[in-house]
């Protein structure tokens, strides 16, 4: 429990960065950009040798998380499940090789089907920033491409070490282009 508030409460503290960072509004190329909360729970626990782990995230946007969208929504949301080796010592390293398909269904009915082979993870300022860039399948802005950014507090070592690492919450950002 301690490591979901220390993850809230760095969450919360990093919302005014994304939102200057990467504010929901839209310009004469974007379709779609929103702001939001993504929360990440890992079974087993993470630990700090790589071991399989899956992941169910959870993504919510605009209204539904506590942020805002620039275009025909205002609000979506996400729940997807992958299972990769990962470990919270060398994390996202492996998020890399795996391909994550996740479809938005936004307020009106509407759904976005985008798939993201293409993940980056940096971590800088006691930050994990999970950059994602793909393309939509299916749905609404079909063709276009998306880049979805998530920022995570850092993860705390004595918790890495203890194998106690359950979940991760953080700050989303998702434009279509």
């Amino acid at each position: 429990m301690r490591t979901i508030a220390a993850s809230l409460a760095g969450a919360l503290a990093l919302a005014g960065a994304l939102v200057t960072a990467a504010p929901a509004s839209a310009d004469d190329t974007s379709l779609l950009s929103c702001t939001g909360s993504v929360t990440v729970d890992y079974s087993p626990p993470l630990g700090p040798l790589p071991r399989a782990t899956s992941q169910s995230v959870t993504e919510k946007l605009g209204t539904a998380g506590g942020g805002s969208c620039a275009g025909p929504f205002t609000s979506g949301t996400a729940h997807t499940v992958f299972d990769q080796q990962v470990s919270c010592l060398a994390q996202g390293l492996g998020d890399t090789l795996v391909q994550n398909v996740v479809t938005y269904h936004w307020s009106d009915g509407q759904t976005s089907t985008i798939t993201y082979p293409v993940t980056t993870v940096v971590h800088a300022a006691n930050q994990e920033i999970v950059t994602s860039t793909g393309t939509v399948t299916a749905g609404y802005g079909v063709g276009s491409v998306s880049e979805r950014i998530a920022v995570y507090p850092s993860l705390g070592l004595l918790d890495c070490l203890n194998s106690t690492i359950t979940q991760q919450t953080g700050l989303l950002t998702v434009t279509l282009l």
